[in-house]
């Protein structure tokens, strides 16, 4: 058994010399020696991002030709999987030293590209950076309640995102929403309710009726139409509010985002309530409140 033992040992330290010493070879030559390439997928969020680069790979390639080890040298983090993915499948002639195949290592460059000019492509990242650095002073004023600075930090991120490719509705959206949250707690109703319909009009035109996103903005829409007394209207919003995002519930696989639209779906359900109270049917109430009642939301779950 110890020399078993001992014997494997052997085996392993072996193994990792021979990697160690694998042979390294320039990726000219080794773009020679490729047989089989397989192009990645992009991405849809790096696409819908607006992402593109190379991906700098560093390969192991074994005596056979098969791709057996990569790791990312440099590139972007949405970009480096599919990258990966798509290398691993790649096919080399062997490589030979003294007329023997031999383990070698080179480096690949795989190219993302959205067809934009690299000097348009800085452009872009640069209105982003700005976008995004305004977006996240909005949201930090809004987490701490300070609404009336909040609303004009909000509105400068909305001047930026207009400034975005028309591709960019995602950020358009959550800029839209997030002014109309900066109005509706300062009680400034019907401006809120005008940012909120452009939110809604934005997803409506860009997601499907399942989306979680199409919930939310059906809700904003309700709490600006309820705060400007429009009590039927918002009726009518609240229900397609709650449709929406118990579809979304029911069509999402991770248990993270069950449990947060479950948690949408009751804050939904008691705003709703809080109407049709204000409306007389107060049976109607009681079902909401109820129905809300019956809804768990876990707080040990965590997004992974």
């Amino acid at each position: 058994m110890r020399l078993l033992c001992l014997m494997i040992a052997l085996q392993l330290l072996l193994g990792v010399a021979a990697a160690q010493n694998a042979t390294e070879v320039s990726s000219a030559n080794a773009n020679e020696h490729i047989l089989k390439k397989i192009d990645p997928e992009y991405p849809p969020l790096a696409k819908a991002a607006r992402i593109q680069g190379k991906v700098v790979l560093k390969a192991t390639v074994s005596k056979d030709g098969d791709v057996t080890d990569v790791n990312v040298v440099s590139g972007h983090p949405m970009l480096a999987p599919s990258a990966i993915e798509a290398v691993k499948k790649w096919k080399y002639k062997p490589f030979l030293v003294d007329s023997q195949p031999v383990e070698a290592k080179t480096e690949i460059e795989v190219p993302f590209s959205l067809g934009i000019s690299e000097a348009n492509y800085k452009k872009e990242q640069e209105a982003s950076n700005d976008y995004f650095k305004q977006e996240d002073r909005c949201r930090t004023l809004i987490k701490a309640q300070q609404f009336t600075e909040a609303e004009a930090a909000c509105k400068t991120a909305v001047d930026l995102v207009e400034k975005l490719p028309g591709s960019r509705q995602m950020e358009r959206l959550s800029a839209y929403r997030n002014t109309g949250v900066a109005l509706f707690y300062q009680r400034k109703f019907s401006d809120a309710l005008g940012l909120y319909q452009h939110e809604l009009s934005i997803a409506q035109a860009t997601l499907k009726p399942d989306e979680a996103e199409l919930g939310y903005a059906y809700h904003d829409v309700a709490l600006g139409l309820h705060g400007t007394g429009d009590l039927q209207q918002a009726r009518s919003y609240y229900e397609r509010a709650e449709t929406t995002l118990e579809q979304a519930r029911e069509h999402i696989d991770s248990a993270f985002l069950k449990n947060q639209y479950s948690g949408s779906i009751k804050s939904v359900l008691l705003d709703y309530a809080v109407l049709l109270r204000q409306s007389g049917d107060s049976s109607g109430a009681d079902a909401a409140e109820q129905k809300a009642k019956t809804i768990v939301v876990r707080t040990d779950l965590k997004d992974n």
